[in-house]
């Protein structure tokens, strides 16, 4: 039987289902989904790649991956230093898979060293952060057009939700341009927080507007344009830069292409100083998200994302205490740790699994090997796309002309024929 799994609570409804029965019952399901009036996706790492056919990674490598190849950059002094003095072990479960809380704490030791006015140690520890932004930062400005590619697809299928629900909300931790590129490329107008035209800088109010088009001249009635995505980037991005001789009330600017120079490009909601996650722009983009995650008949669709980030998680947490509130995530539950096919569970997940909630939705597949290699799982972002979002535009077509048919064999029965 399939080893794809959709859990709602504890319950697989696809227990006794081969694999092509599996997909069309959660494309199915998918599509009940696409016609509630609030639906928002969150996007996590695991979106900005994906694995071919022949096992190589396209696209940006997630955290882990990225963190082992920082890592095996940096000096043995560097390691030395960041052990003994900052008191970072590399090899520890916190860093060793995950950047993010590597510049978290090199960023509060920066502030502390600040408040001492240690200029010794802070240009040390300046120097690391800048090595780890620019590490980052070339990983993330490659374009990988064939992770755009899916991004495309996506979107084509996305834009065909009913116009007169609202917009699609896309939240995502990642940094890169992936989103971005895909809606130019498909003309897809889309609001980032952001307005200007030649400089553009942040502005949380544009979160509350709307591209409308003129329906009646005469009475002056306008309807909300059909293809419109809000897009929230939650940890910032490589296009960010804070200017600070801005006369803006926000110094956050966006640049249209991203240039690696001396500003602080931003990359990151660190804890501490001004730009921290409690700051703006971070503060306002999570007030966003926990705003509209709190709106009525509200689901959120989790791709890609390992429930690694507790602030992000609080917020769904307290979401869920909303009894109308959907949660569906497109992940890994259970894995298969080698060929052997000895299991063990994504314990992040597997704690919101153990609620046995029936509000919260569980898609993916056990990751197995084959032939030596681990088989691309369904919950990744390519797969998912191509293999479980239903082709909307389809079935659209096909009601309209269902409907259209049902109405010719009504007006053929009104006929009256000649015998009559």
């Amino acid at each position: 039987m399939s080893e794809i799994y959709f859990y709602k609570g504890q319950k697989n409804v696809l227990a006794d289902k081969s694999d092509e029965e599996a997909k069309e019952e959660i494309q199915k399901e998918l599509l009940q989904v696409f016609d509630v009036k609030n639906l928002s996706f969150l996007f996590g790492a695991g979106c900005s790649s994906h694995v071919r056919d022949d096992g190589t990674e396209q696209g940006i490598p997630v955290m882990a991956p990225m963190a082992k190849e920082y890592y095996a950059t940096l000096e043995p002094k560097n390691k030395t230093y960041l052990q003994k003095t900052i008191k970072i072990n590399i090899e520890h479960s916190n860093y060793k898979t995950n950047l993010e809380k590597f510049l978290e704490v090199l960023f509060s030791y920066k502030y502390l060293m600040e408040c001492r006015k240690n200029e010794k140690e802070l240009k040390k520890v300046q120097a690391l952060i800048q090595k780890t932004k620019d590490f980052i930062f070339e990983k993330c400005t490659n374009r990988h057009d064939s992770v755009i590619t899916i991004y495309e697809q996506f979107y084509k299928k996305l834009v065909y939700r009913d116009k007169n629900l609202t917009k699609t909300n896309i939240f995502t931790t990642n940094y890169d341009l992936f989103n971005e590129r895909a809606l130019d490329q498909l003309g897809i107008i889309f609001s980032n927080g952001f307005s200007g035209v030649i400089n553009r800088y942040f502005n949380p109010a544009v979160f509350n507007y709307a591209f409308a088009e003129q329906m009646d001249l005469s009475n002056n009635k306008w309807n909300v344009i059909d293809n419109f995505i809000y897009l929230y980037k939650l940890h910032g991005s490589i296009s960010w830069i804070e200017d600070e001789s801005t006369k803006h009330l926000f110094k956050i600017k966006e640049l249209q292409k991203p240039v690696k120079d001396d500003k602080n490009v931003m990359i990151y909601p660190t804890p501490v100083k001004q730009n921290a996650s409690f700051g703006s722009p971070y503060s306002d983009l999570f007030r966003e998200f926990q705003k509209k995650l709190m709106i009525s008949n509200n689901i959120l669709i989790t791709v890609g994302y390992s429930f690694s980030d507790e602030h992000i998680n609080n917020l769904i947490y307290q979401a869920l205490t909303i009894p109308a509130f959907r949660l569906i995530i497109v992940g890994s539950l259970k894995k298969y740790k080698d060929e052997n096919k000895e299991e063990f569970y994504n314990n992040n997940i597997k704690k919101l699994y153990d609620l046995n909630d029936p509000r919260i939705w569980i898609i993916g597949e056990t990751e197995r090997w084959e032939d030596g290699k681990l088989k691309t799982p369904i919950h990744f972002f390519n797969r998912f796309v191509n293999e479980m979002l239903p082709s909307i535009d389809q079935e659209n077509i096909e009601k309209s002309v269902q409907k259209v048919l049902d109405n010719l064999f009504a007006q053929q029965e009104q006929v009256p024929s000649d015998d009559s």
